[in-house]
Formats: structure tokens, C-alpha cells, sequence
């Protein structure tokens, strides 16, 4: 018989997550990381030179920085229930946050996730990436859909999710669109 601690173990081991360098449409490359901590003042700044039209798609609010609460759940990853990505670039010696992305669980079997990409490094095939690394993660953890909510006028991000499968149904709210991908781990690439 199985104990607890070996099952733990077990699905840590299949929901790790090592870093990946990818290259966008225009050859950029990016690598992609689980998010730490020690990311607080990076991710600050990332959300701080967001456009206010991206940061209010992300956040539903003009909002200018994160409150050392909200830093402190965009860079908390917790797997299998949490996960928090950021997309890096290196530009010269230094390396800078360009894109983030997570997903938390929200019910029994399903996640919250959200995705936000810096304006200048858009329409590259990076959200679709980390919306991609985020539900192969989920899967693998045995979480079988990951769900959000869209502005109703966030035309590029709806028209991203459709392609990429998921569900789009009206909202309580007629300013805001739910989303939902459904997941099946055995259709995960090996």
C-alpha cells in the first residue's frame, strides 16, 4: 500500500516543470520558468510598464502596481493546485519579465488560470505557449479543466482561447466572458 508521502512525492515528480527556452514568430527567444519569490520586485516592474489597456485586460482594474499581496500570489507556485510562469528574456547581462502566467484551483477538479504579455512582445505566439505549458502542467496533476474570465472586449485574447479550444459562455456579468479548456492528460504529448 501506498503512504501519503509517497504519493506526494510521486505527483511531484510527474508535475515538475523545468525551465524551457522558446522561440517566437520572430525568432525571439524566451524562456520559460516557474515563478519564485525572489521574482517580487521583477514582476512589479513587469506590471508597472504594461500598457493601462493590458493591465486592465489582466487585472480588471487600471491599476498601476501589485499590493505586496497580490505579488506574493502572481509568484507563488504550490503544484499540483498552484502555478505561477513567468516568460524572461535576457537583454544584454540583464534579464526581464515579459510575460506571466498561473493557474490555481478553483473547484474539485478544475483552475482559475490568467495570462497577462508585455505589449511589445505580443502577437508572438507567447500567450498561447504559456497558456499551452499551463494546462499540460494541470493535466498531468489531474486537473481536468482550466477556466477564466475575458473582458467582452478583449477581442485578441478571445480570439487566442477560441483557437486554442476553449469554451467561451456569457457571464452573469455581460462585461465578461467565461472561459474554459477542457483537459484530458491522455492526450498529452510525451
Amino acid at each position: 500500500m501506498e503512504t501519503a508521502s509517497a504519493a506526494r512525492a510521486d505527483l511531484a515528480n510527474k508535475t515538475r516543470l523545468a525551465a524551457r527556452t522558446i522561440r517566437l514568430k520572430d525568432g525571439r527567444p524566451v524562456t520559460l520558468r516557474v515563478a519564485a519569490s525572489e521574482d517580487a520586485s521583477a514582476v512589479q516592474q513587469f506590471v508597472r510598464g504594461l500598457s493601462l489597456r493590458s493591465r486592465h485586460n489582466r487585472f480588471f482594474l487600471p491599476v498601476r502596481e501589485l499590493s505586496p499581496d497580490q505579488l506574493e500570489r502572481v509568484t507563488r507556485s504550490r503544484p499540483p493546485g498552484e502555478l505561477a510562469l513567468v516568460g524572461e528574456t535576457a537583454e544584454g547581462v540583464q534579464s526581464r519579465i515579459v510575460a506571466m502566467a498561473q493557474y490555481a484551483m478553483s473547484e474539485s477538479h478544475g483552475a482559475e488560470f490568467a495570462v497577462v504579455v508585455d505589449d511589445a512582445w505580443q502577437r508572438q505566439g507567447l500567450g498561447s505557449q504559456l497558456i499551452g505549458v499551463l494546462a499540460d502542467h494541470a493535466a498531468r496533476a489531474g486537473i481536468t479543466a482550466i477556466g477564466g474570465l475575458v473582458l467582452a472586449d478583449n477581442w485578441p485574447m478571445l480570439e487566442l482561447l477560441t483557437r486554442l479550444d476553449c469554451e467561451l459562455d456569457s457571464d452573469n456579468d455581460w462585461h465578461v466572458i467565461r472561459v474554459v479548456k477542457r483537459l484530458d492528460a491522455r492526450e498529452l504529448a510525451v
